[in-house]
């Protein structure tokens, strides 16, 4: 009968390992005293009481080196390309520096040539045809065996061209948010032009200018005073009424709207 814990560790989801109950509160208690002070006599009967030792809570520390086993197969520590040599695999091609365009060729005509073989064994000595399909076996992982020496540069390939393709998509977000910012700075320059054409009064008006209706003559002396005023008031070019409130508003909205432009560019 196959071992229970054999069939756990093949399982793609495999049972906590039994040691999980030992962690109860008590014991991880006990486990922390024990480490803050190894000598107290009062942890003695504690101790003893364990089935095992409270030190074995502690979980083991990293595998650095040799392997480890997931899934009831061994694994390297360190990710290195085993040679053929290491795993007892025959090498069909040279050993060294290749061409290994040229070498994926020659081992796909051999691996064509022993299938047309097998083939043929197959139809005059069917006994026989164990031997040809172990030598298509090593073929093949001959072949594999020279993909898998790609699979750094292939990374680095994969890598660039992730790259490259972030770097396009956040040119092309750019010059979209450059082409937004143009076109909000020219409706602003608009609108703060009709603002300015609709609020202040042209320099050199007066007052009978604007107002055809008003008396030339002011009645009294205050109304004279009153007149005087927005006289002066257009000739400099100001905003008449209760009207410079809403410009200045308007023109800091612009402004921050400019200033977030900046900011975005």
């Amino acid at each position: 009968m196959e071992d229970p814990n054999a069939q756990q560790q093949g399982a793609a989801f495999p049972a906590p390992p039994y040691y999980f109950q030992r962690y109860t509160q008590p014991n991880l208690a006990l486990l922390e005293k024990t480490k803050s002070d190894p000598t107290n006599p009062d942890l003695t009967t504690a101790l003893d009481a364990l089935p095992f030792p409270v030190l074995a809570l502690e979980p083991p520390p990293p595998i650095k080196r040799g392997i480890c086993w997931m899934f009831g197969r061994p694994w390297p520590v360190q990710d290195t390309l085993a040679t053929l040599s290491e795993q007892g695999i025959e090498q069909l091609y040279p050993k060294g520096d290749i061409d290994r365009v040229k070498e994926l060729k020659k081992l796909n005509h051999s691996a064509i040539f022993n299938f047309l073989d097998l083939v043929h064994v197959l139809s005059t000595s069917p006994g026989e045809f164990a031997t040809k399909v172990d030598h298509i076996r090593v073929i093949f992982i001959n072949m594999h065996h020279i993909l898998n020496e790609y699979r750094p540069h292939q990374a680095r390939e994969t890598l660039r061209l992730m790259m490259n393709d972030q770097l396009d998509r956040k040119r092309k977000e750019t010059a979209a948010l450059r082409k937004t910012c143009a076109d909000l700075r020219k409706q602003l320059a608009g609108l703060r032009a009709l603002e300015q054409d609709r609020l202040v009064v042209p320099a050199g008006a007066t007052a009978s200018e604007n107002n055809q209706d008003v008396d030339m003559a002011p009645a009294t002396p205050e109304a004279a005073s009153t007149s005087a005023t927005v006289t002066e008031a257009g000739e400099n070019g100001t905003a008449i009424g209760g009207s410079t409130s809403v410009t200045k508003k308007n023109a800091e909205a612009m402004s921050r709207m400019m200033q977030l432009c900046d900011t975005i560019e």
